[in-house]
């Protein structure tokens, strides 16, 4: 990875999760409002993210599923209308990075292990961007997201389970119009 600051592109973008859903089905959602910048050291171990999505702007393709994700039952995004991914220090894994980054949902900040892969750098097509994969599995417990009636069939409503994928494009800082 080239050296720099580099800025989260938006629009290409993307923050997303997977969660079981009545112990078979997938559900499968994102976040629209992503932010964040990226500092590559000239040392993996010098390198930090910071990286935010806006609660609000969740969507899962269901309008009542995604309007009851918002409320006090799941993320509140009245009350904390912000989730963060902040870390430093990325290890080298074979052909990948580790990441031990702290994630907050709900003002519960844990800190999880991410994987991340180096899709695309430097001068390359586009020149100047920087491409991403951040991987981790967290327990929506440990961030107070309780909600979970039991089913008729034996078992849960939702998984406790989550898988988060982080699919960033950055521009270098430099690079950005004023």
């Amino acid at each position: 990875m080239p050296p720099g600051l580099w800025t989260v592109d938006p629009v290409r973008s993307r923050i997303g999760f997977t969660a079981r859903h009545l112990l078979v089905a997938k559900i499968r959602g994102r976040f629209l409002g992503v932010a964040g910048t990226i500092d590559v050291g000239r040392r993996p171990e010098d390198s930090s993210v910071l990286a935010s999505a806006e609660a609000a702007t969740i969507t899962t393709g269901d309008p009542d599923r995604d309007e009851h994700l918002r409320s006090a039952e799941f993320l509140d995004a009245a009350r904390w209308p912000l989730l963060t991914i902040t870390g430093a220090g990325l290890r080298r894994a074979g052909d990948r990075y580790l990441l031990d980054a702290d994630l907050t949902i709900r003002d519960v900040t844990r800190t999880v292990e991410m994987t991340i892969i180096v899709r695309g750098s430097g001068d390359g097509p586009p020149p100047g961007h920087l491409a991403l994969t951040g991987t981790a599995r967290v327990d929506r417990r440990e961030f107070g997201l309780l909600w979970n009636p039991a089913i008729e069939t034996a078992g849960v409503l939702v998984g406790d389970l989550v898988d988060l994928r982080l699919d960033v494009v950055a521009v270098r800082a430099d690079d950005l119009p004023d």
